[in-house]
C-alpha cells in the first residue's frame, strides 16, 4: 500500500402535527454514549460477515492502517453464496489461490441473522386509497361503503398485528394545484410521515359480466365472496385489491386481490343504500391477508432515506413519529445491504452511525460518530434503520 503501513491479519471464519402519546417506541435498550454505538458498529459488521457464512460464502479478512493512521479492513468472499461483482486480482493470494469476489447475497433464510434486533410487528403503515371513481352517484355511494367497510377491517388487523396505522390519505383531487400559494392556504397535499410499509387500497364496482370476466381472468387464484341475496335487492360486484410495499426501499411485498358478489338496496325510511353483506366474512380475508403482510416484515429492517448536507450533518427522511428522537443513534449504510443484503467490503466500510441532534414529528438532522468520520462516502443511496 502507498506510503502507508500495512498490517495483514487473515481471519478464516465458519462464519449481522402531534406525536400521539402512545406512539413513541420504547428505546429502553438504545445506544447511550459513543462507545456503545461505535461497539454496535463492530459487532454489525461481524454480523454481517456471520450470514454471508451462511449463506454459503467463504469469509477472509483483511485489516491494514495507512498513511493517517486509520485502520481499514476488507472483506472477502469466495464459493458458493449469491455472489455479486468481478474477481478482485489482489485478493487471490490470501484467498490461498481460490477464486475471490466482491460481494456476496445473505441468503432469505441468513437475513435473519443480519437483522436480529427487528422483530415481527412493528413500524408504522400508511393507508392509501387508490378506488377509482364512478359516473353515478347510486355506484358511487355503494363503493364508498365498500371502502369503508374494507379500510375499517384493515386498521383493526394492522392494530391487533402491532402496527401503527395512518389516517387514510385519498389521492389529490384534480383540482389542486401543487404551488406555494396553495401549501400557504391548504398545506401541503402529502402522505404525513414517511411510514416504513404503505397499502393502496383499491375497491371497483363491476358494471357488468365483462368487467367481471376481466378481473377473474386477470388474477387466477383470487379470492371470492359471495352472498345470496333478496328478489328486492340489486345485485353488485366489488374488485377489491390490497397492495403492500416498503416505500423507503421501493419494494413490493405482496399484491392481493378479492371478489364480493352480493346484493344493494334501498332502505324504505332513510332512501340510504344497505348492502347485505356480513362484515365478518371481509375482516377474515383480511386477517389472512395481514398475516401473510406481517410474515413478509420478519427480520426486515425498517428504513428511512438519509441524505449527506455535508461532511458532519445528515437529513434524515424520519422523526419522532418513527421512534427517531434527539440523542438516538441511527445504523446508515448503503441500500445495497440495508435493502438488497448484498455483504461487501464497500458496504461495510460505508456503514456509520449518527447521532440525531435534532428532531420533529417527521424530519430529523444527525451527525456522525467521530470514530466513522473515516467512512467511505457511499455513491449510492443512504439508509438508516433504528439498532
Amino acid at each position: 500500500m502507498k506510503g502507508g503501513k500495512f498490517l495483514a491479519i487473515c481471519l478464516i471464519g465458519c462464519y449481522v402535527l402531534t406525536t400521539p402519546a402512545g406512539w413513541s417506541q420504547d428505546r429502553s435498550g438504545a445506544l447511550s454514549n459513543d462507545a456503545e454505538a461505535s461497539a454496535y458498529l463492530s459487532a454489525f459488521k461481524e454480523r454481517a460477515l456471520d450470514a454471508a457464512l451462511e449463506s454459503g460464502a467463504r469469509v477472509k479478512g483483511v485489516a491494514y492502517i495507512d498513511d493517517q493512521g486509520r485502520l481499514h479492513e476488507r472483506a472477502m468472499f469466495s464459493s458458493e453464496a449469491d455472489v455479486r461483482g468481478v474477481q478482485v486480482e489482489s485478493y487471490l493470494d490470501a484467498m490461498g489461490g481460490e477464486q475471490s469476489l466482491e460481494a456476496a447475497r445473505v441468503s432469505d433464510a441468513a437475513r435473519c441473522q443480519l437483522w436480529t434486533e427487528q422483530g415481527p410487528n412493528s413500524g408504522v403503515v400508511a393507508i392509501r386509497l387508490t378506488s377509482p371513481p364512478m359516473r353515478q352517484a347510486s355506484e358511487s355511494t355503494l363503493q364508498q361503503q365498500q371502502e369503508a367497510l374494507l379500510v375499517s377491517a384493515l386498521e383493526r388487523s394492522l392494530g391487533a398485528k402491532g402496527f401503527r396505522v395512518l389516517a387514510p390519505v385519498a389521492p389529490k383531487p384534480d383540482s389542486y394545484q401543487n404551488t406555494t400559494y396553495a401549501r400557504a392556504l391548504v398545506g401541503d397535499w402529502s402522505d404525513g410521515p414517511a411510514p416504513d410499509f404503505a397499502v393502496s387500497v383499491s375497491v371497483r364496482m363491476l358494471v357488468d359480466d365483462r368487467e367481471e370476466n376481466d378481473f377473474y381472468i386477470n388474477h387466477p387464484g383470487l379470492s371470492s365472496l359471495f352472498y345470496v341475496i333478496s328478489s328486492t335487492s340489486k345485485p353488485v360486484k366489488f374488485a377489491i385489491t390490497l397492495s403492500f410495499a416498503q416505500p423507503a426501499a421501493r419494494s413490493p411485498m405482496g399484491n392481493f386481490q378479492a371478489l364480493v358478489n352480493t346484493g344493494a338496496y334501498r332502505a324504505f325510511q332513510s332512501g340510504e343504500w344497505v348492502m347485505e353483506q356480513d362484515p365478518e366474512d371481509l375482516a377474515d380475508w383480511v386477517s389472512d391477508v395481514t398475516a401473510e403482510f406481517t410474515d413478509a416484515t420478519r427480520c426486515l429492517p425498517r428504513v428511512f432515506t438519509v441524505s449527506r448536507d455535508g461532511p458532519e450533518r445528515f437529513s434524515v427522511d424520519a422523526g419522532r413519529m418513527r421512534g427517531v428522537t434527539e440523542g438516538t443513534w441511527l445504523l446508515v449504510g448503503d441500500r445495497e445491504l440495508m435493502v438488497n443484503n448484498v455483504v461487501s467490503d464497500m458496504t461495510l466500510d460505508t456503514l456509520l452511525m449518527l447521532k440525531v441532534v435534532r428532531a420533529d414529528d417527521n424530519r430529523a438532522q444527525a451527525e456522525p460518530l467521530p470514530a466513522g468520520e473515516g467512512a467511505l462516502v457511499s455513491q449510492g443511496e443512504l439508509l438508516g434503520t433504528l439498532p
